[in-house]
């Protein structure tokens, strides 16, 4: 079994901003967090970004968002067993021959090991992020993209399937963090 953090590569492809970067709350209000939103969510004005303006269209962005992540439409038709049962989409709308929607992982899996895991806490005690993962030895199974409780709003994690999918599939602008592995 292995967990990765879903992150966006854009050494090879153009990147992307929102015009509005504090519609969803610069990433932070709430609106990416797991809590279904139905079809509430304000559609987002995108551009390019003028540091990354050249390159090709990726299949996966951030839309400099991280963790929210943002798939073209033909990464959905490719990832789609994997991504509807376990989330919904954000339109994003922009001048681009590529149409492209941010993700909000609803599924949350509450399987990290806090007391084996590397865990920086704020001096509240609340989770400021996890250095060293390590998932609860009862884990057989993960769904194929979610979130956990303790980082829900800056981490996004798929599994090794959902990895493979992106690789069978050819899909551009992907890049997986290996954070845990269990033989």
């Amino acid at each position: 079994m292995k967990l990765y953090d879903l992150r966006a590569d854009l050494s090879v492809c153009c990147a992307f901003l929102l015009k509005d970067p504090f519609i969803w709350g610069g990433g932070k209000s709430g609106w990416f967090e797991g809590t279904s939103r139905g079809n509430t969510y304000p559609i987002a004005q995108g551009k390019r970004s003028e540091e990354r303006i050249d390159g090709p269209l990726p299949d996966y962005t951030d839309f400099g968002l991280r963790p929210i992540p943002a798939f073209s439409e033909r990464a959905i038709d490719a990832l789609a067993l994997m991504l509807r049962p376990h989330g919904e989409f954000a339109a994003i709308e922009m001048d681009e021959p590529v149409r492209y929607f941010a993700f909000n992982p609803t599924t949350i899996v509450d399987v990290l090991d806090e007391e084996q895991s590397d865990i920086a806490r704020f001096r509240s005690g609340g989770v400021m992020a996890v250095e060293r993962h390590v998932l609860r030895a009862s884990v057989q199974t993960l769904p194929p993209i979610f979130n956990i409780p303790q980082t829900r709003r800056n981490t996004t994690y798929v599994t090794e399937e959902f990895r493979d999918q992106v690789r069978r599939a050819e899909l551009t602008g992907f890049d997986f963090e290996l954070l845990f592995e269990r033989q």
